[in-house]
């Protein structure tokens, strides 16, 4: 009996992990990328001459609160949750805000992070809006809060 040797055989790429681990990337950043324009909503913000510019990666782990002018009564308080499917846009209460803030507080906590929040309020919201804000970071034991503002002159209005 004769032995022969084995044809060679041609070798193939299995390119279906990198199929999936490109597919995963791309719904990240879709989701990523949804989350942070839903947090920089246009506001009318606050000038500010002296404010210094803080990078968004210094940021670290961070909740984002909204402060929008309501036409009748007190401010709402926005912010933007992942429900697990979604990004979802809750209006609270300033009670409401403190729970929320607590539960996020305490979720960086057990990840050994500390939470910064982040306060957008908008020009035309009184100070007594943006104090409110303030004590739920107060109760939720936040101590790193970050006002964001447009840096620079005030722009004089068209008539």
């Amino acid at each position: 009996m004769r032995f022969r040797p084995p044809k060679p055989v041609g070798m193939t790429l299995n390119l279906a992990p990198l199929v999936d681990v490109m597919m995963c990337l791309i719904i990240f950043f879709l989701l990523a990328s949804r989350l942070v324009s839903a947090q920089h909503r246009p506001l009318q913000l606050a000038h500010a001459r002296a404010a210094p510019e803080i990078e968004r990666g210094a940021l670290g782990s961070r909740a984002v609160v909204n402060v929008r002018p309501t036409a009748a009564g007190p401010a709402e308080y926005v912010v933007y949750v992942w429900d697990g499917q979604r990004i979802v846009e809750r209006s609270l209460t300033p009670t409401e805000l403190a729970g929320h803030l607590q539960r996020r507080a305490a979720t960086a906590a057990a990840g050994g992070e500390d939470l910064r929040c982040v306060v957008r309020a908008d020009r035309d919201v009184t100070y007594g809006d943006v104090e409110a804000a303030l004590r739920a970071c107060g109760l939720a034991r936040i101590t790193r809060v970050v006002f964001s503002v447009d840096a620079g002159e005030e722009r004089e209005e068209a008539p």
